[in-house]
Parts: C-alpha cells; structure tokens; sequence
C-alpha cells in the first residue's frame, strides 16, 4: 500500500507545492493516507509516463536487499529506475515530477530512509525531504540525477559504481563540477576500488577529492580544460521513445543502455584523469600519514 492515492497509468507527474505542505509526520511515518489528486497538475506539452514499469523496479527492489542492506540497493536502482522512467533533462528538472513521485512510492521512501527499528518514536518518520525535496535529497530525483551525470552514454556502470559510496552522492553530486562528464568520470576513476572492482568503498577520499574539485573549479574553467561532446538531442528522444518496448524484468541481472550519446574524448578523460590523480595525492585525508 502506497499510503497515497494517485493513478498509476499514464500518470501527469506533476504535483505543486501546496501538495507538499500536506506531507504530515503521521504520512511520513506510514500510519496515515494522503489524498493530494486535488493537487495534480497537466505536464506541460501533454506528455505522459506509464509508471508501472517503475513500480516494478521498486519493488524488486524491496525483494533483492533486507531493510537493513537499504543504502546498498542504491547502486541496483538507480540505472534502472533512469531506464524505466524515461524523463527528459527538462522533465527531470522539474521540483514538481518529482514531489509526485516521492508522494506516489512513499512505500520506497519509507523503506530507503525509515529510521533503524530500535531508533526512539520521535525520530522514527522519514524526513519530509526525502518525499517533496530538492533533487540531491529527495529519494527518487538523487537516484535519476545520479545515474544521469555519471553514465558514459549508454553504458550505465560507471553509474552503477558512483552510487555505491554516499559521499559522492551526499557531496561531488551536488557541485557543478559533476555536471561536466570528463570530470566525473574521471572523479570514480581515480579513487581507490574494491578489489572486485564494484565498489568505491573509500568515503574520506571520496569527500578529500570532492573538497579538492570544487577549490581548483573555482580557478580552472573545466570546459575550457577538458572539451567534452555535446549530448546527442535526438538519440534521447529516440530512447525516451522506446519506453514501451522496455521490458524492466530482462534487466533485473544485467544492466540496461541508457541514452546512446556520444562518449566523453579520450584525451579529455586522461586530462582529468591527471588532474584528479594529483588532487586526490595532495588532498587532506583523515587518517592517512603522508610520508
């Protein structure tokens, strides 16, 4: 049970702000319904999104990893739900896309950001943010916006792997850095790996280079650095198009392709692949002793 009433076919996507104000402690917590369709608004332009492939992503979701194994499934959804939630940037961008879908799957919500069970009744609910919020904290725009500036065109492991560590999403994400694709590719590149090449387990790395990035973007202009390809504007709306060939269930074991764009130079990777390189060996990192 979702908690809130909205329709799941061909869904309009868009819920104002006055929706928002309505999220209660009590709905936050799971033991109140929301009723907002009074708030739902036309998508611009009348395009509309069949959400039950999503709804199927959810929920494997919720059946592949244990509650407490949540933050792990973060790096399983996200190239996913980007595959079956076929948004423009433009829609994407949209605060109000995103407060109807985190009212919508409020079950995901709960379950991704409940407090742990032996946690006091006071902090129990799930912040309100993580249903209504801005993109780099409401549980379904991080998860796209992630996938979205760290695939490598079609190729969704790149962004499979940046969301294994938090602090790149709790940080790097948000700067404007993340959104010029040599950088952050070469941003995962650069940082220590697990030794089955998964994961980016190191999170004070993580946030030492983040720190590093955001000081030298302030004097370098990274564009001008490392040259970088313009996205490829019809190969999007010929994937957004192809939403009802897309069968989530083939996906669930092997990634999907993401929009064919085309990939980031090389000489611009390597560029910022040393640059990065040096930054990461300067930076200051709690607990490490440089010789």
């Amino acid at each position: 049970m979702n908690g809130v009433a909205l329709p799941l076919e061909d869904a309009q996507y868009l819920l104002g702000i006055d929706a928002a104000v309505r999220v209660t402690p009590a709905f936050r917590l799971g033991t109140e319904n929301l009723d907002v369709t009074a708030y739902v608004k036309p998508i611009p332009g009348g395009r509309k999104h069949r959400l039950e492939p999503v709804r199927m992503v959810l929920d494997e979701t919720m059946k592949r990893y244990a509650r407490q194994d949540a933050v792990a499934s973060d790096s399983w959804l996200g190239p996913r739900l980007h595959a079956a939630l076929r948004l423009s940037r433009r829609e994407a961008g949209c605060r109000d896309v995103w407060r109807y879908l985190g009212l919508w799957a409020a079950d995901y919500v709960r379950w991704r950001w409940a407090a742990e069970p032996d946690a006091s009744e006071s902090n129990s609910s799930v912040g309100v943010e993580r249903f209504v919020g801005p993109d780099s904290k409401q549980a379904l725009a991080r998860l796209w916006w992630m996938t979205e500036l760290f695939r490598h065109g079609s190729d969704y492991s790149t962004a499979a792997l940046a969301l294994t560590n938090q602090d790149i999403i709790n940080n790097f994400f948000r700067a404007a850095a993340a959104h010029h694709r040599p950088t952050a590719l070469a941003f995962i590149s650069v940082l220590p790996q697990s030794d089955d090449g998964e994961r980016l387990p190191d999170g004070r790395s993580a946030n030492a280079l983040s720190r590093a990035v955001n000081a030298a973007a302030s004097t370098l202009l990274l564009d001008s650095l490392a040259v970088d390809e313009p996205l490829d504007a019809a190969e999007r709306r010929h994937w957004e198009a192809l939403r009802e060939d897309h069968d989530v269930r083939n996906f669930f074991d092997e990634l999907p392709e993401g929009p064919d764009d085309p990939p980031v130079p090389q000489e611009s990777l390597d560029t910022m692949i040393t640059l990065l390189t040096e930054l990461l060996a300067e930076a200051p990192i709690r607990g490490r002793t440089k010789n």
